[in-house]
């Protein structure tokens, strides 16, 4: 009952910045669920805006010539300009990604006993037809704790983030 999706996500944390990208597990009721085929979108949180998305074609044959086109006639209407750009010189030095917090989809060989003794309460996913693993999705953790009880439990054969 979910989408995956490549997400590329930026958050600030305290002075400083965390990026990201890596597949997550939407809900249906997630506004990125439905973005599909040659679409697009920017998902933004502010703290005054609260939650925004810009969304439409940006990918595919159409939509790429359309931004290379944009691209050569703004370079033409400022041919021999300087157009400043407020990049600074210091490189930005990033955040450990993995201060975020997110749950995790995670399948594994180990047993519900031994996924619960590292994991705590977790929430069991079934899927017909699949034998000899279990799957689960934790509770909120952030990924220095993820990847200490995935080290603890062994026998891990995929994860990934639920949004």
């Amino acid at each position: 009952g979910r989408s995956i999706k490549l997400l590329a996500s930026s958050y600030q944390t305290g002075d400083s910045y965390c990026a990201l990208v890596a597949p997550f597990m939407l809900e249906p009721t997630h506004p990125l669920y439905n973005v599909n085929d040659v679409f697009n979108a920017v998902f933004v949180h502010g703290n005054v805006l609260g939650d925004a998305m810009f969304y439409g074609s940006g990918a595919g044959k159409l939509p790429t010539a359309s931004a290379v086109v944009a691209d050569i006639v703004e370079i033409a209407k400022h041919l021999d300009e300087n157009i400043p750009v407020e990049w600074r010189k210091e490189k930005l030095e990033l955040a450990d990604y993995r201060q975020l917090k997110n749950k995790y989809f995670v399948r594994t060989t180990a047993d519900k006993a031994a996924i619960e003794k590292v994991f705590g309460s977790v929430s069991y996913v079934r899927a017909e037809g699949v034998t000899g693993e279990n799957a689960f999705v934790t509770a909120e953790m952030d990924g220095f704790a993820y990847d200490k009880a995935e080290a603890e439990l062994g026998e891990v054969l995929q994860c990934i983030r639920v949004k």
